[in-house]
C-alpha cells in the first residue's frame, strides 16, 4: 500500500503546478467578473423562474463554478489520457521504475487513478470551494452581505454536500462506463504510438458508417451513444423518465426552491441507488470486461516494452 501511494504522490508531484493553475483559472475568472463587472440580476422577467435572488445566485456560482472546473479537469485528463501508458519510455524514466519492487498493474493502476478520478475528484471540491467564495462576493455586492448569511443554511448546506457526494460517486460510476473508450484509446496510443488515436477515431468512423450505409446496422453509432449516455445517467438523474424526476428538479415558483432543497439529499440518496443499481446488469459487465480488456492490453505492452 505505501508503495501505491507514493505512486499516486509521483503523479501528483509531477502533474500538481498545472493543475493547480486550471483549478484555480475559473473561481480568478469569476472573481476578476465580480470585483471589476457590473452585477446586474433581473429575476422579473415574467418568462424566468421566479426564485429568491440571493438563492438563485447562490447555486448558479457555487454549483456552477464546481461543474465547469471539474469539466476542464475531465478534459484535460481525457487529452492527457492516451500519452500516459508511453510517458515513461519516452522520457527515459521507464529504467528508474523498472528497478523498484512494483508491478506493471500496480504502476498503471496509480497513473490512471490519479488522472482519471483523484484529479477531476480534487477539481471539484477545489470548485466549490471557490464557489462558496465567488458566491459570497457576487450576493454581497449585488444584494449586500448580510443577504448572503441570511440564507437558509439549514437546508442548503445538506443539499450541496449531498450534491457533492453524489457527481463523486457518479463521476466514478462514468468513468467505468466509459473505461472501454478511455483505456481502448490508451492501448492503441501505448501500441501505434503517435498513429494510436488518429487510427482509433478514422477506424471507428469507417467501421460506423460501412456498418450503418452498407449494412444498415448502426451497431457501432449505437454503442457509442448507449456508452455515452449510461455515464451520463450514471453521474446524475440515474432514474430518466421517472415518475418523480421532473418533480424533484423542476422549480416553477418562488417558494418551490425550499421545498426541493430541503427534499433534495433523499432524491439524491434515491439516485445514488439508482446508478448503483445499473452495476447490476449485463450491459455493465460487458463494459467492464471490455475495460479489462482494455486494460490487459495497457500491461502487455507495458510487459513487452520491458
Amino acid at each position: 500500500m505505501q508503495r501505491f501511494k507514493t505512486l499516486l504522490l509521483r503523479e501528483w508531484m509531477q502533474h500538481q503546478r498545472g493543475w493547480w493553475v486550471l483549478m484555480a483559472l475559473p473561481f480568478l475568472l469569476v472573481v476578476a467578473a465580480g470585483l471589476f463587472g457590473q452585477v446586474q440580476i433581473d429575476l422579473n422577467d415574467p418568462g424566468s423562474v421566479d426564485l429568491p435572488p440571493p438563492v438563485a445566485v447562490v447555486l448558479a456560482v457555487w454549483v456552477g463554478l464546481g461543474a465547469v472546473t471539474l469539466l476542464l479537469a475531465w478534459l484535460a485528463s481525457m487529452l492527457q489520457s492516451p500519452g500516459l501508458a508511453r510517458r515513461d519510455a519516452q522520457d527515459r524514466s521507464i529504467e528508474f521504475w523498472l528497478s523498484l519492487p512494483i508491478g506493471h498493474a500496480q504502476g498503471l493502476g496509480a497513473t490512471l487513478l490519479m488522472h482519471l478520478l483523484l484529479w477531476p475528484w480534487l477539481a471539484l471540491l477545489v470548485g466549490l470551494a471557490g464557489g462558496a467564495l465567488a458566491s459570497l462576493l457576487i450576493v454581497s455586492k449585488a444584494f449586500g452581505v448580510v443577504a448572503w448569511f441570511a440564507l437558509p443554511w439549514a437546508t442548503l448546506v445538506p443539499a450541496l454536500l449531498m450534491l457533492t457526494l453524489r457527481v463523486m460517486l457518479g463521476f466514478l460510476l462514468a468513468t467505468l462506463w466509459l473505461s472501454p473508450l478511455i483505456l481502448g484509446t490508451m492501448a492503441a496510443s501505448a501500441w501505434l504510438k503517435r498513429w494510436g488515436v488518429p487510427l482509433v477515431v478514422a477506424g471507428t468512423g469507417v467501421a460506423g458508417l460501412v456498418l450503418d450505409k452498407v449494412y444498415a446496422n448502426p451497431v457501432v453509432w449505437q454503442t457509442l451513444h448507449f456508452l455515452s449516455e449510461s455515464a451520463s445517467r450514471a453521474l446524475l438523474v440515474a432514474d430518466r423518465g421517472g415518475a418523480d424526476t421532473s418533480k424533484a428538479l423542476v422549480i416553477e415558483h418562488a417558494a418551490d426552491i425550499t421545498g426541493v432543497l430541503a427534499n433534495a439529499p433523499g432524491w439524491l440518496l434515491h439516485d445514488a441507488a439508482s446508478a448503483l443499481a445499473m452495476l447490476t446488469t449485463p450491459a455493465f459487465v460487458a463494459t467492464a470486461a471490455a475495460g479489462a480488456a482494455a486494460f490487459g492490453l495497457l500491461w502487455l505492452r507495458l510487459a513487452r516494452g520491458a
